[in-house]
């Protein structure tokens, strides 16, 4: 009778040390959670929208005069693009080809036009400064102005980790984490970074994206040249390269592992 008590004693320990083992493994599941607690059905009210991106050095310009006949604005134009903006071709390595490079002083240097301040200032601001000079050698011309380089950067535990294009003007943290796939399972989701350059300088703000609060955020919008990065978790859900069921397994091979042991040395 001893023995068997013993027996079942040593027994009861093993598996509650597997559990603690297996459970120190898993995240809860308020953690994983996006928008945790959140009350479905309601309509909450709209977030700070962000303000509009200001262009910044480095950054690229197509900017297209079209007038209604195609030969008088050419001269304005580093190319013949006159046609629909759509046909002037969805790659970004031949846009490169015919933009204006803003230069570190934050200046444009436009033909005909001569060299045009336009750091810090929205890209509507640019195309109301263009389309004033431009009106002084053209009647009944319009002026086109797009930022080329629209990307963010996400980082860190994400499956596509990289620079991504922006396919709309507010993209939300979620639609940018969706870019490159969401979170892993060995992601944070508690402690998401934000880097954005200010003209003061490098802003990095945190998100917890399992808060519903966080759509009420001044981040909760990325803008370009955000950096998005996502920290490595030290609690996991699942193990990576293994199946979500591989732990269950494992430990159901370790308690009969154990069970062998006992009933050997256990008499």
């Amino acid at each position: 009778m001893l023995a068997n008590r013993l027996r079942n004693t040593r027994l009861s320990f093993i598996i509650v040390i597997l559990f603690a083992v297996v459970t120190s493994c898993s995240t809860p599941l308020n953690e994983l959670t996006y928008l945790n607690g959140i009350d479905p059905g309601l309509t909450y009210s709209n977030g700070p929208i962000p303000e509009e991106y200001r262009i910044r050095s480095n950054d690229q310009l197509f900017i297209q005069v079209i007038s209604d006949d195609p030969l008088n604005a050419a001269f304005l134009n580093l190319t013949n693009t006159q046609g629909s903006v759509g046909s002037m071709g969805s790659s970004a390595n031949s846009l490169e080809l015919i933009t204006y490079l803003v230069g570190e002083d934050g200046y444009i240097s436009y033909p005909q036009l001569g060299n045009i301040q336009v750091e810090n200032k929205t890209v509507s601001e640019v195309r109301d400064i263009i389309q004033g000079k431009v009106n002084n050698y053209l009647e009944s011309a319009s002026v086109f102005v797009k930022l080329v380089n629209r990307n963010i950067t996400v980082l860190g535990e994400v499956k596509q980790p990289g620079q991504k294009l922006m396919v709309k003007n507010q993209l939300t943290i979620f639609e940018a984490l969706g870019t490159a796939g969401d979170i892993t399972d060995y992601g944070n989701r508690q402690t998401v970074k934000l880097i954005r350059e200010l003209p003061e300088g490098k802003h990095i703000a945190l998100l917890n994206l399992t808060d519903p609060n966080v759509i009420n955020s001044p981040y909760y919008y990325v803008l370009p040249h955000d950096i998005v990065y996502v920290e490595h978790s030290t609690k996991v859900y699942g193990a990576k390269n293994l199946s979500y069921a591989a732990p269950i397994s494992i430990t159901a091979s370790i308690i009969s592992i154990g069970l062998l042991v006992l009933n050997l040395f256990g008499k």
